[in-house]
């Protein structure tokens, strides 16, 4: 299915034109830098071959420079990259704004490398309302606030409704704790001869979603220790994760014979029904949906099981400010993201539009993702997008509901991809050879990420 590019462009006009006139927030007072007014540089412009998306942001930097006359926006193409921006803060080359993955602040905060924003953030429309659990990642241990969080996902239980139908399961009540996952990939598997469970194991997927249900036993992948991060992946929370995979390979015979697979694959296999359960994301229905063909009403997402405790990976990115921001630039940065990323996300009136340009341009409108504020917020802003939905909402139900009690947490913040490429490692062995050892295996990843994360900072 295609995206016409053009209609979302014409609507972001509107939204900008919009947004301009309810922006204002912190930092609209600001003292000049220079020339009477205070220059911020902002990174993630997007390319000059993505030319629609970029003129959609520069004329959201043209809107937001009118409604806020003592503010000059520059934005730069610069994208983060841990191995640079060490360097180009120490050499005054950082832009006063940028994104992080959401792993990052925790570790920037303690080497001082972000702004804390905390004045201007409590300024903003809606500053006491915030959820606590969204802004976390960049809050530290006394409550000062080092970023906003521009976009947060929380991993889930993906199911076919179809195939839970067909096996005598209750469509509207999918597990909730890995226990219940394991009887219903049993009965599904015998039932119809569809795997019932399957994980990705390649390209360091494996190791991801590893990371996520070892979450909700409790379980760490990483820990500090003497200030050093240590890897900490053969634990009885891991040991748990791989002994119940194991069984339901082996035992109940509920997870197929294809163990070797990336999380694209993946996705694909479930669109096609021949897996009945995964862990994603709600945005996995965008490509379920538009690329590989997959019943609408056959999608189903619930909470992340749980194992112990009731908690969920949290991923995303953050909008953070350079240390060496003055206070006129720090609150100019923060006005801008308030008014680039947060604004469509309390303000229903720009919600709703984009929403409907969405739909025009035949882009899924309606399914969850992480609010960045409570209830009170987050209701009206939510409505007025689903007004326009073009996916079944009702089924995503059982996952908003269990969704709003679960702890978040964020992936590991060091070396996570040397992480989950060790952790890929002892999936595919215990999925693939009924002989293979967990605690064996699981030693084995631990010494791969302890070498990886002895070759970066602790």
């Amino acid at each position: 299915m295609r995206v016409r590019l053009p209609g979302l462009f014409a609507a972001t006009l509107v939204v900008a034109t919009a947004a301009g006139c309810g922006s204002g927030s912190a930092g609209s007072s600001s003292e000049p830098s220079s020339g009477g007014k205070t220059r911020i540089t902002v990174a993630d412009l997007p390319p000059s071959t993505q030319q629609n998306v970029r003129q959609q942001f520069l004329n959201r930097v043209a809107a937001f420079e009118k409604a806020n006359p003592n503010i000059d926006i520059e934005p730069r193409e610069t994208k983060w990259d841990a191995k640079t921006f060490a360097t180009r803060l120490a050499g005054g080359q950082q832009e006063t704004v940028m994104q992080v993955p959401l792993t990052e602040p925790a570790g920037m905060i303690k080497r001082r490398q972000v702004a804390d924003i905390s004045a201007e953030v409590g300024k903003l429309p809606h500053a006491a309302q915030f959820d606590k659990r969204a802004l976390a990642p960049a809050t530290d241990s006394a409550g000062h606030i080092y970023g906003l969080p521009t976009s947060e996902f929380a991993l889930g239980l993906i199911y076919n409704r179809e195939l839970f139908d067909k096996a005598g399961l209750d469509v509207d009540k999918p597990p909730a704790t890995w226990d219940e996952v394991r009887g219903a990939a049993k009965t599904i598997a015998e039932k119809t001869g569809v795997a019932g469970l399957a994980v990705p194991t390649t390209e360091n997927t494996g190791g991801w979603i590893f990371t996520a249900i070892s979450y909700t036993y409790g379980g760490r992948l990483q820990q500090s220790s003497g200030g050093k991060t240590v890897a900490t992946l053969d634990t009885p929370q891991s040991r748990g994760v791989l002994d119940l995979l194991k069984a339901m390979r082996w035992q109940d015979d509920s997870m197929g014979s294809q163990q070797l697979r990336n999380a694209k694959d993946l996705a694909k296999d479930f669109a096609a029904g021949k897996v009945a359960m995964m862990i994603g994301t709600p945005s996995l229905y965008n490509e379920y949906a538009t690329q590989y063909g997959g019943k609408p009403e056959a999608f189903g997402m619930a909470a992340m099981p749980k194992g112990s405790t009731s908690a969920t990976l949290l991923g995303g990115q953050v909008a953070v400010v350079s240390p060496k921001a003055t206070p006129a630039e720090r609150a100019a940065a923060v006005t801008w993201i308030d008014y680039y990323f947060l604004q469509p996300r309390y303000d229903a009136t720009i919600a709703e539009t984009l929403a409907a340009a969405k739909a025009k341009d035949d882009v899924p409108v309606g399914f969850p993702y992480v609010s960045l504020y409570g209830s009170a917020v987050t209701d009206p802003v939510v409505a007025a997008e689903r007004k326009h939905a073009s996916v079944p909402v009702e089924n995503f139900k059982p996952y908003e509901t269990g969704v709003a009690a679960q702890e978040f947490v964020t992936e590991p913040a060091v070396a996570a991809q040397d992480t989950y490429a060790a952790m890929d490692t002892a999936l595919q062995a215990v999925l693939t050879r009924k002989d293979a050892d967990p605690a064996t295996e699981l030693g084995k990843a631990e010494e791969k990420a302890t070498a990886a994360l002895s070759r970066v900072r602790p």
